[in-house]
């Protein structure tokens, strides 16, 4: 195992001189990075990578003058996934595509995160463009073993210890999964509620931007800071949140190891007095075997990518370049139907979870441990997929250890209720930890 905690938490704890405590942690990164990095290759190689963190340090400390004023953040590095772009840094999305072409004007986030006194560490390897395709990074629990995508690398970097927190992006599953196999703690806001400029979108009505942290006070703290407009719900945590499980095919996307694993877990919360109710969802069981999902996505690559694919098409990796033809065939007719079906599901899922009384729906994370890396799989679309079309917010907690390897379970809550999952999950977390 590669794996040593960095919390959040316990680094904001240490306060002082901004340069003592700038240059410490510029240091405890560095050594960090030069233990694991070689043997897990979460960050995209990037040659000048210390001119830039000097610049980085001066900026940082022009700005803070005194121990008084300093930023939340302050001194502390963030693994960026490598759609986001970031002043200093080109934008590869791990394609073959030259950078120069695809690299965009720094988002909001990423210019938030350096107003809050955060230095960006370093770009996190990714599928390309977050679809499909190899990676060279591995989990830092086993090297064996894949660390999940498309969010890879940002999730090694936080399991392994290299940074406190890191950002990534999720369609399908590419924030729950990663979490769920390097056992930390994922979040997926709602979708809409994270501003998507100067990211490169694999699917626009589908994208969200996602955390990645050690444990859950740090997402908390995380989250009340990058989240537009966040406002904590402590008196959630007053009482257990009823759970909902989605009954029909959703149940079986999961091996039996996984099943026996968390229907144990579903057995101790209710010994612990919670309320669970298996419910008949308002969806078809085709909809979550079915390709629908993918069609979606691949109609919106294959538009968002029309002017460079035009040019470029030879440099496209396999994967992306044949989904990028099967896109082309989608109808925008059939676009605006998958549109219209988020609506939809989304007010469906509202009106089931106000008539059944369901605080949060939870579930595996994944339908299994992760991978070895010769299997070439980064994940399955399954268990998170839904929740992210119909754009609801999503965590993924460190559960179970199934032969060695970790396994998140995930809590969905409603659209636009962030606040409140996460005020249900500081309840919940200290049941669902542990083995």
């Amino acid at each position: 195992m590669l794996l040593k905690q960095a919390s959040l938490t316990d680094m904001l704890n240490s306060r002082g001189e901004p340069a003592g405590l700038l240059e410490e942690s510029l240091n405890r990164f560095r050594q960090r990075l030069g233990i694991v990095e070689p043997q897990i290759h979460a960050f995209v190689a990037e040659p000048d990578a210390e001119e830039r963190l000097a610049r980085d340090k001066n900026l940082l400390l022009q700005s803070c003058s005194s121990a008084e004023d300093l930023p939340p953040l302050f001194g502390v590095p963030v693994a960026v996934k490598d759609l986001l772009h970031a002043d200093g840094l080109l934008t590869r999305a791990g394609s073959p595509l030259p950078p120069a072409l695809i690299t965009g004007e720094e988002g909001s986030l990423v210019k938030r995160l350096r107003a809050l006194g955060a230095f960006i560490a370093g770009k996190t390897v990714t599928e390309e463009f977050a679809y499909n395709g190899p990676v060279a990074t591995r989990n830092p629990h086993n090297p064996d073993h894949t660390p999940g995508g498309s969010s890879a690398g940002s999730a090694a970097a936080v399991a392994a210890g290299i940074c406190p927190l890191a950002v990534g992006t999720q369609t399908l599953r590419s924030v729950i999964a990663p979490a769920s196999f390097c056992g930390i703690v994922g979040f997926k806001p709602s979708y809409g509620r994270v501003p998507l400029d100067g990211v490169l979108l694999l699917s626009p009505s589908m994208d969200t931007i996602g955390f990645f942290t050690q444990d859950l006070p740090g997402m908390e703290y995380a989250a009340a800071l990058l989240v537009p407009d966040w406002q904590a719900r402590a008196e959630d945590a007053l009482r257990k949140p009823v759970l909902g499980i989605p009954k029909g095919v959703y149940m079986e996307l999961m091996s039996p190891e996984v099943k026996a694993a968390f229907l144990d877990r579903i057995a101790a919360l209710e010994q612990l007095g919670y309320e669970i109710r298996n419910v008949q969802m308002p969806w078809e069981d085709e909809f979550i075997y079915g390709n629908a999902m993918l069609r979606f996505i691949e109609g919106e690559l294959a538009r968002g990518h029309e002017q460079w694919f035009g040019k470029h098409a030879q440099d496209y990796g396999r994967p992306v370049h044949d989904a990028i033809l099967r896109g082309k065939e989608v109808s925008e007719e059939e676009l605006d139907g998958y549109r219209n079906g988020q609506q939809v599901l989304r007010a469906g899922l509202k009106d089931l979870m106000a008539g059944e009384g369901i605080d949060l729906w939870i579930s595996p994370a994944q339908g299994g441990t992760a991978p070895r890396v010769e299997e070439m799989n980064t994940g399955w679309s399954g268990m998170p997929a839904v929740w992210g079309f119909a754009g609801l917010p999503s965590i993924s907690l460190p559960a179970v250890t199934i032969g060695n390897m970790p396994l998140g379970i995930q809590c969905i809550g409603s659209f636009g209720e962030d606040e409140t999952l996460l005020a249900w999950a500081r309840v919940l977390w200290p049941h669902l930890s542990g083995n």
